[in-house]
């Protein structure tokens, strides 16, 4: 997988975060007009349960570590600085939209001084439930190489037999516990979290092992694109059938897998690529607009299709300035 292959993966990842955020709700014909239904559920809903994007960015962030592992550039040191550089732009976008919200919604902005503590750390996330999984992401980051090392001893199979029977575990707990006591910012919630993550992040690093001494390519899918795009499809078709959480990570491994067996336009490509290199602050920004603060402006379009072309153009547009910023920010302080 090339550096350009992964950007426009997480491209995709991000255009579906944005779909699941919006339309993953029960009430969706009180508050928008979807034109196509299922039975008496709306297209777009049933849809949302094939977007799965946190698993995206977790495969992908254990084959990108991985990379940087395999050439002996991954450190504490050097995780830290690139954690520093994921938190300057959150907190600054919680500066910015947080400071808004005091306007906005004067009763939920900003809080009470373990609030803003508790969203800031990103241990609990009550201004933006979406960065829910910052927290735990970092930890696994920081801990990213001595799980590689273990890894290196245990051998592929055995570390992806391993870390599947903890990431099962890990989310049946939370299901029935966590979930249904409300937990969530518990010690034990936080802990779970970030073993269940353990799956996917090996999955991506054996996908980068394996990388390396063969291609990632399938030979029977070479040149035969519409063969490939029919799989896609009946995936994507299997997915929203079967919604059990224990088919996430397998689901997205193989969207990745047959993605990347697909030919691109030019034009979708750079489309995607542009996405993807504004992912983490799209990823930040746009809950603020779909679900806390302006709400009623963007599902004021009304139609799925038009309320999901407002909120990404918003949401990059937003998206640029803050990385600009970010950026001269994260130079003046590290």
């Amino acid at each position: 997988m090339t550096k350009e292959e992964s950007t426009i993966l997480k491209g995709v990842a991000i255009l579906l975060m944005l779909f699941l955020h919006l339309f993953n709700t029960t009430n969706l014909p009180d508050i928008c007009q979807p034109l196509l239904y299922v039975g008496d559920q709306p297209l777009v809903h049933i849809l949302t349960r094939a977007s799965n994007p946190v698993a995206f960015f977790i495969i992908l962030s254990g084959y990108g570590l991985h990379f940087t592992y395999d050439y002996g550039k991954l450190s504490l040191r050097s995780q830290g600085q690139r954690l520093l550089k994921l938190y300057v732009h959150y907190w600054l976008i919680l500066l910015i939209f947080v400071s808004i919200g005091c306007f906005v919604r004067p009763n939920v902005y900003p809080g009470d001084i373990w609030k803003i503590i508790g969203n800031v750390t990103s241990w609990n996330n009550t201004y933006n439930y979406e960065t829910w999984f910052l927290f735990p992401y970092a930890v696994i980051s920081l801990c990213s190489y001595p799980i590689f090392k273990l890894m290196d001893k245990m051998g592929n199979v055995r570390s992806l037999l391993l870390l599947f029977c903890i990431s099962f575990g890990c989310a049946y707990i939370t299901s029935r516990y966590i979930a249904v006591y409300k937990l969530y910012d518990s010690i034990l919630a936080h802990i779970l979290t970030c073993f269940g993550f353990l799956f996917g992040f090996g999955i991506g690093a054996v996908m980068h092992q394996v990388s390396t001494v063969h291609s990632l390519r399938i030979k029977l899918l070479e040149n035969r694109s519409m063969v490939t795009i029919l799989l896609l499809l009946l995936l994507i078709v299997f997915r929203c059938l079967f919604e059990t959480g224990v088919f996430h990570t397998f689901y997205v491994f193989l969207f990745i897998m047959l993605f990347l067996h697909i030919p691109l336009p030019q034009s979708i490509r750079s489309f995607l690529v542009k996405m993807g290199e504004h992912s983490m602050p799209m990823w930040m920004i746009h809950t603020f607009f779909s679900n806390y603060l302006f709400r009623d402006f963007i599902f004021g379009f009304q139609y799925p299709l038009l309320i999901y072309v407002v909120l990404l153009i918003i949401s990059y547009v937003c998206s640029v300035p803050i990385m600009i910023l970010a950026k001269r920010i994260y130079g003046v302080i590290a």
